[in-house]
């Protein structure tokens, strides 16, 4: 996919959660890139805040014949459960993973820190803080072992400013010391 056709999706995905009124923030490895090295990615990861939410808003967002959403009884399910669906925007070719922002202390504290940043000339867009990008690659790095998540970190704090007590307590409440100490 063409970082053109990417830019695009990304726009109108933006746009009708706007439009829509459903507050999110983009994750994953844009945010990563906003903040650290740039790294090429095939689709966006977005954490939207619905919890107790119906689907309504999300089903009314991307209804047009330009979108794939699953089923509605999916939708309501994976919001109950703090879980993720797939959204593809079929112009542009572009694959989101919407993930439901979760309850836990992290989860709200990340949401609340979130910031308004131009991400593309001209598109504004909530984005996670860049210490929650890195709390999030250390735990997928936890996860996976993929070391494309701690090249990701390592130019996040290379070319980011960070709050480094924020980081640290977080570290060390999600148990992630370990992990940081290899970056």
């Amino acid at each position: 996919m063409k970082p053109v056709e990417i830019a695009a999706g990304l726009k109108v995905v933006i746009a009708n959660l706007e439009t829509a009124a459903i507050e999110y923030m983009v994750v994953g490895s844009v945010a990563g890139t906003i903040y650290g090295e740039p790294r090429l990615t095939n689709d966006l990861d977005l954490v939207v805040s619905m919890t107790g939410s119906s689907p309504k808003a999300l089903l009314s967002a991307f209804n047009d014949d330009d979108f794939y959403l699953p089923p509605q009884e999916i939708i309501t399910q994976e919001i109950a459960h703090s879980g993720q669906i797939n959204l593809i925007h079929y112009p542009s070719g572009i694959k989101v993973d919407l993930m439901f922002r979760k309850v836990s202390q992290h989860a709200l504290s990340e949401f609340a820190r979130r910031q308004r940043i131009e991400i593309l000339r001209g598109l504004l867009a909530w984005v996670a803080a860049p210490e929650d990008i890195i709390i999030a690659k250390l735990r997928f790095y936890r996860e996976g072992g993929s070391q494309k998540h701690l090249v990701d970190i390592r130019g996040i704090l290379a070319n980011t400013q960070v709050d480094r007590d924020y980081l640290e307590r977080w570290i060390d409440e999600l148990h992630l010391r370990e992990i940081f100490a290899n970056v």
